[in-house]
């Protein structure tokens, strides 16, 4: 189709369009009426608008805690778009929809079927139309909540980002509990062998063994002395303390070993023990808010006269191809009687 056959048919539109110029101003005109009855009949609806920062994801203890100069990350530092997502998943989650939904009681206030076999379906689909959770080019999120009294809409929005941490919190927090009853039963049983070896060190010293190695290079060293002096008496004191430590000598050094590699366990892992316990006790904040959401007394939906020209433009165009549908099948039908008259005549 060329430009002359297009312009041809524009000139054919409009000339159609002049010939049904009534009918189409009216049904304008109807549309114009009711649009506008509908929109003063819609409840009108608030916004309020909260942004905030992702924080960076990181272990409290490892940075605040653990003695890792030059590696450690900085708390203060904004998140970056994998952090950004995670909050994005924790603003979208069911738990912080069924706290604002029960604490504002969104169920009568927005209307919504309570105690039915499809609560949460009809809740998520009005959270869907009335809260939405944008990231913006600079990496924050932005979280838009409408409602039917500007005050509430500002609070749904403020506490959705003060329950962010709560559910973040109550998330790590079951890992966390694991974490740190893993470590305290280390722990526990790292204090309850080390005061068991110091009680078996102590039993065998009080059989007679102080130092096991110490006393028989000491006890050696005086036996040979007895025996080059001849000193019978001397050389059975030294025997018996050397048979003793014969006896028991191996058993102190294991004790003393064993003890030993414990004492040098038990720091690290109470070390762990005091990192777990504070990843379980101290949450950190998932975000940093940037702008709180204040009431917003200006009605934003609806847009009363966009509301109007779609609706207008909608029913004139309706109308429109209303018409040259009629006329295609009046034509089509006059064409189909025609030919059937004919056949008839032949």
């Amino acid at each position: 189709m060329n430009q002359s056959d297009l312009n041809n048919e524009s000139i054919k539109l409009l000339a159609k369009i002049y010939k049904w110029r009534k009918k189409l101003l009216i049904v304008t005109l109807i549309a114009v009426v009711v649009s506008v009855a509908v929109s003063f009949i819609i409840s009108p609806q608030y916004k309020a608008t909260a942004i905030v920062f992702p924080s960076r994801t990181f272990s409290v203890s490892k940075l605040l805690i653990e003695q890792n100069q030059g590696a450690q990350e900085d708390y203060m530092d904004l998140g970056d778009e994998d952090d950004a997502e995670k909050l994005l998943q924790i603003l979208n989650s069911s738990e912080i929809r069924n706290k604002i939904a029960n604490k504002y009681e969104l169920w009568t206030n927005w209307q919504i079927k309570n105690n039915t076999e499809y609560s949460q379906h009809y809740l998520k689909l009005k959270w869907e139309d009335m809260v939405t959770f944008k990231r913006t080019n600079f990496v924050s999120i932005r979280i838009e909540v409408y409602d039917y009294v500007a005050n509430r809409s500002a609070d749904i929005a403020n506490s959705i980002v003060a329950y962010a941490d709560s559910v973040k919190f109550n998330m790590t927090r079951e890992v966390a509990k694991q974490a740190l009853d893993i470590t305290k039963d280390e722990y526990e049983a790292t204090i309850a062998r080390i005061n068991e070896l110091q009680d078996s060190l102590q039993a065998i010293k009080e059989l007679g063994v102080l130092d096991n190695k110490e006393e028989i290079t000491a006890y050696s060293r005086s036996m040979a002395k007895a025996i080059e002096k001849g000193n019978e008496s001397a050389q059975n004191k030294l025997q018996v303390k050397l048979d003793l430590l014969k006896k028991y000598g191996t058993a102190y050094d294991a004790v003393y070993a064993d003890l030993k590699k414990y004492r040098l366990k038990y720091p690290i892992i109470k070390n762990k023990y005091d990192e777990a316990l504070v990843n379980y006790n101290k949450p950190m904040p998932s975000k940093f808010v940037v702008e709180k959401a204040t009431p917003n007394e200006k009605k934003a939906k609806p847009v009363k006269w966009l509301m109007v020209l779609i609706s207008s433009v909608s029913a004139f165009l309706i109308a429109l191809l209303y018409l040259l549908f009629t006329e295609r099948f009046v034509e089509l039908k006059k064409k189909v009687n025609q030919y059937l008259n004919s056949q008839n005549q032949e």
